[in-house]
């Protein structure tokens, strides 16, 4: 007969294991960032998206990054989309520069939260995309102290042939820092490609989640140490001007300009293309005087001599998909007439405005960059990323017919950025582009904001979502004889912020006198003005992205300079030599001294030219 004695223990020894089991459970579920049963563990108010907010459009107490952006959208809602956990809501993320702000929180500093999502993309391009969540951290005051980020997550795609079993689960984790009051979360977007996200939750724990990362700067910019700065841009100068042209033969956007938007849709495409031909004269004339270098945007038939051959390009492709009246053309011509039908085959001689190969010596010649407004004049958000890469290589290959380089950068034509996919920006990526500009003129689609005049308040280059340290997008402003005016505002824009700005047209609206005066006034004021760097397009870029390559800190291990001098490290870990890179220098500082000789200081500034890979050692000395 068991003892009574032996039946308790057992007894207690199987409530401590059952004991021990859930709690090995619930702590799995919490560090998953799992719902707890029992627990009222969900921190994120209005999580089923069910109160909604009139005035503001969307779901009480969210938020997004522009109007159009994010949508309460759902079977329940206005039976669209997709939802997951069978409320019938869902929201919508749409554009590259739009995001999903979740509902603010209490928070409290050293613990743990961590939130979790599902998601899923419907792109009308076929393509899977990315998105990541920010975490960010305020102060009792309400003022953003820190942000963290989670890595760029996969979201599945849905058609309608293959639907997924599952939504993807974004999910992510991070430690509330010192002096933090409150979270707010975010989902930010990689792509346009349209996003569904629903079963949002914020919970304490997630430690099994990863960890989001202090987020970097979207704007690249050296690091610095206390007292010392690093000027934007080279021998000290505050802001950059690139000048730049879309420069286009009858078969770039002339001939196929039937869409909404364009002020000369309705002009002579032969007309126009010997007025743009016109224009490579006179740009060469306007800034030979003042020895600004430009760039030069072209389609692929700017490359040729003429097509007497009859070569075809990509395949030869007919975009009835998309060139249509429903997307802005008023002529139905080009969604059933193959894109280059109305080549002449001839010569430079007998179609002067079809090819412009013999333009191509003297730009070169004449110190100019020419870079891609892509081969076809196609609508850069509306094609697939296998058109994008035909597109890619086919300027590539006629551009080295004519002796230039593969192209880094591009213009899109028609500002055509909106409804770019993710694998649309991947076949950029992988041909080897590393700046854009012309982005979308609607704010989801474009990462810079202008104001009802068309001023980029905040111009400066900055990372692309999902392609950080990889593709910047460069801000610009259309400049023609009626905004010359406001480009000198834009300009001292451009100071104020440290940044950048590509004034550009056409080349055919630089052909008439008002036109080139107008031109002429921007150009001399950029050229003269001491505080500004005018260079080509590609090299302004390059020298942003450089920058954040750049890190200025105390030296370690290094004796101090004989009488009280301080001693820095600058190290460029680029793959760029940076020539004229300047340090600016606290105001007591006198003499400095760069490797140990001695070297001059002017206006408290520091010139250097600092090789890829290069470090030195700076020392200075108060007066």
């Amino acid at each position: 007969m068991v003892s009574r004695r032996l039946l308790l223990g057992a007894t207690i020894l199987c409530l401590l294991v059952g004991a021990l089991g859930v709690s090995i459970y619930l702590r799995q579920r919490i560090d998953r960032c799992a719902y707890v049963p029992l627990l009222a563990d969900e921190l994120l108010p209005n999580a089923n998206l069910a109160a909604f907010d009139q005035a503001a459009g969307m779901p009480a107490g969210w938020s997004r990054g522009a109007s159009r952006g994010v949508q309460l959208r759902g079977p329940a809602v206005d039976g669209e989309g997709f939802d997951v956990d069978g409320d019938g809501r869902a929201l919508q993320l749409l554009g590259i520069a739009t995001y999903a702000g979740a509902p603010t929180v209490a928070a409290s500093p050293g613990a743990t939260y961590c939130f979790s999502a599902l998601a899923l993309t419907d792109s009308p391009l076929r393509s899977p995309t990315r998105a990541r969540l920010v975490f960010g951290w305020r102060d009792a005051a309400g003022a953003t102290i820190a942000e963290a980020a989670s890595a760029w997550q996969p979201v599945r795609l849905w058609t309608p042939e293959a639907p997924p079993r599952d939504w993807s689960p974004l999910r992510a984790a991070a430690v509330a820092p010192a002096g933090a009051a409150s979270l707010a979360v975010r989902v930010e977007p990689a792509s346009d490609d349209r996003i569904y996200l629903d079963a949002m939750a914020l919970r304490r724990g997630g430690a099994g989640l990863p960890a989001a990362a202090p987020l970097a700067p979207a704007v690249p910019a050296a690091t610095t140490t206390p007292g010392v700065t690093v000027a934007p841009w080279p021998n000290g100068r505050s802001a950059a001007v690139a000048f730049t042209f879309d420069w286009e033969t009858a078969m770039g956007g002339l001939v196929h300009s039937f869409s909404a938007g364009d002020p000369r849709a309705d002009g002579d495409p032969l007309l126009r293309a010997m007025r743009m031909r016109e224009g490579v004269t006179t740009t060469l004339r306007l800034f030979q005087p003042f020895g600004v270098r430009a760039t030069y945007f072209a389609n692929g038939y700017n490359f040729l001599r003429g097509n007497v051959e009859r070569r075809t390009f990509l395949g030869d492709p007919t975009f009835g998909d998309w060139a249509t009246a429903a997307n802005g053309w008023s002529s139905g011509r080009w969604a059933t007439t193959p894109w280059f039908a109305d080549d002449p085959h001839g010569t430079v001689a007998s179609d002067p405005a079809w090819y412009f190969a013999d333009l191509i010596a003297p730009l070169r010649a004449a110190g100019h960059e020419i870079q891609s407004h892509t081969f076809s004049h196609f609508f850069g958000g509306y094609v697939d990323a296998a058109t994008w890469q035909r597109d890619l290589a086919a300027w590539d290959e006629v551009a080295a017919e004519a002796g230039v380089a593969p192209a880094t950068a591009i213009a899109f034509p028609w500002s055509s950025s909106s409804g770019m996919s993710d694998a649309s920006w991947d076949a950029l990526e992988a041909a080897g582009i590393t700046a854009v500009t012309r982005m979308s003129d609607y704010e989801q689609y474009n990462v810079f904001h202008t104001d009802e005049r068309g001023l980029v308040a905040d111009p400066r280059c900055r990372w692309l979502p999902g392609r950080e340290n990889r593709i910047l997008a460069c801000p610009d402003f259309y400049l023609t004889e009626s905004s010359a005016a406001l480009a000198q505002e834009q300009i001292d824009l451009a100071i104020a912020a440290g940044g950048m700005i590509d004034l550009w047209a056409h080349t055919e609206e630089v052909v008439a006198p008002a036109q080139i005066a107008a031109w002429e006034g921007v150009v001399r004021r950029a050229a003269t003005d001491d505080r500004l760097w005018v260079a080509p397009f590609t090299e302004v870029a390059a020298w942003q992205a450089a920058l954040g390559q750049v890190a200025v800190a105390e030296a370690e291990g290094a004796p101090q300079g004989a009488g009280g001098g301080r001693t820095i490290a600058v190290t460029n870990s680029g793959g760029r030599a940076l020539a004229g890179l300047t340090l600016r220098l606290p105001p007591e500082v006198a003499r400095a001294a760069v490797n140990g000789d001695e070297v001059a200081i002017a206006d408290g500034q520091l010139v250097l030219d600092l090789g890829a890979g290069q470090r030195v050692e700076v020392t200075t000395w108060p007066s």
